[in-house]
């Protein structure tokens, strides 16, 4: 049996039409949450479910100049913020057992979620429904991520820049 995955703005909602926009950020602003709940259709729990983050490559690239730039420059600016939970960077909080607090964003950075060695793993904090286990989502169940976007306030560059974040997760019939 084939597992489907549901990834969507609101709880056990319709799925992100891909790709999504952040918005239009100036130099130090930070984005809006983007809340991302996560669930499947599978019978018996996914497992191993880990983020991790990769240059653009699910369509058309209408970026300023290639994924690769964009990907080493998202990473670089992770690489200068850490370990400030704000400051230039995407950030991932999977605190939803604790209501987000602003210190428990983590920002993707060299060895932090830059490739599926390195991916994040999802926390036991996330889940919202169904039995809480680290890295798993049960039947039924359904884990909550918050993200934000920070460009730094020395960046001087302008355009639009495309990343994926992708999911890792095993999942059996």
């Amino acid at each position: 049996m084939t597992v489907s995955i549901r990834i969507a703005p609101t709880s056990f909602g319709t799925p992100y039409s891909l790709p999504e926009y952040v918005g239009t950020l100036s130099p130090g602003d930070q984005s809006s949450v983007i809340n991302t709940y996560i669930s499947h259709d599978g019978t018996v729990e996914i497992t191993d479910c880990s983020f991790y983050l990769l240059p653009y490559s699910a369509g058309i690239y209408l970026g300023a100049t290639s994924s690769q730039d964009d990907y080493d420059l998202i990473i670089g600016w992770g690489d200068n913020s850490y370990p400030a939970v704000s400051g230039g960077g995407l950030y991932i909080n999977q605190n939803a057992s604790g209501g987000f607090p602003s210190g428990d964003y983590e920002v993707i950075r060299t060895g932090f979620g830059d490739t599926l060695g390195t991916a994040i793993p999802l926390s036991i904090n996330s889940i919202v429904s169904g039995a809480a286990v680290a890295g798993e989502i049960a039947s039924g169940g359904e884990a909550h991520l918050c993200w934000r976007f920070d460009p730094p306030a020395a960046y001087t560059g302008t355009g639009i820049g495309y990343v994926d974040t992708l999911m890792y997760y095993n999942a059996t019939s």
